[in-house]
């Protein structure tokens, strides 16, 4: 049997670090591969790196078959594997949580469907409760709804350095919620281009040139106008230097 990697399985679970890679390289030479790779439908739910490390060193390993109704139910079991054997972070383990708020949402509304008596039995019947999306998520990830929204603002909102320090506990969850939330500074307004100063300025003296030249119109003093604008362009290009 040849065993399938899906990158919709594979995703779901957070990588381990390099020293941890090799520290389970190093006991799987020495022991062989204790732990089954576990798989559904021929591809691999849990095991991703014990297979690897298994491949490359020609290293024999055993498998445990699971069995679920769809691959929604696949993923909600590799997910809630992962919360329950790793010392995740808070934050890395509501976002792996959220991974399953699609799933989740969908049941919720299933839920709803039901308690208004349009599927084919009700829920009264079916003895089942409606679902909170958010609440839900808390408990798989073991927090509080609070938290599950202030992880999401953060994901959302947050830069990538405040996103990096939070995945990995360096920061908390509240800080790192404070900081994105953190009212931005305002940008002062900057100043006028030096070029649009000028335009500004030329416009300004075109525009009392054109009063002048009008007034004298007005005051019949033909010849000092015609003057006027002829002396201006003899010697505009050398008010410009």
């Amino acid at each position: 049997m040849e065993l399938k990697i899906k990158a919709e399985f594979h995703n779901l679970i957070p990588p381990i670090s390099p020293e941890e890679y090799q520290l389970l390289e190093e006991s799987i030479l020495e022991e062989g591969c204790r732990d089954a790779i576990i798989i559904w439908d021929d591809s691999i739910i849990d095991g991703h790196n014990r297979f690897e490390i298994c491949q490359k060193h020609d290293i024999h390993f055993g498998t445990i078959d699971k069995s679920f109704e769809n691959e929604d139910e696949a993923k909600v079991w590799i997910i809630r594997n992962q919360l329950a054997r790793r010392n995740l972070p808070a934050h890395e383990r509501i976002r792996l949580a959220l991974l399953l708020k699609p799933a989740i949402e969908k049941k919720a509304k299933e839920h709803e469907r039901l308690s208004e008596g349009k599927g084919s039995q009700t829920l009264a019947n079916l003895k089942v409760e409606p679902i909170d999306t958010r609440e839900e998520i808390a408990k798989l990830a073991g927090v509080s709804g609070d938290t599950v929204r202030k992880s999401e603002v953060i994901e959302k909102e947050a830069t990538s350095e405040v996103k990096e320090a939070v995945r990995k506990g360096k920061v908390s969850i509240n800080k790192a919620y404070k900081e994105t939330r953190k009212p931005k500074k305002k940008i002062p307004q900057t100043k006028p281009l030096a070029i649009e100063q000028v335009n500004n300025e030329i416009k300004k003296t075109f525009e009392a040139f054109y009063d002048a030249v009008r007034k004298a119109r007005k005051n019949h003093w033909k010849d000092s106008p015609k003057q006027a604008i002829k002396n201006l362009l003899e010697n505009l290009e050398g008010l410009l230097i």
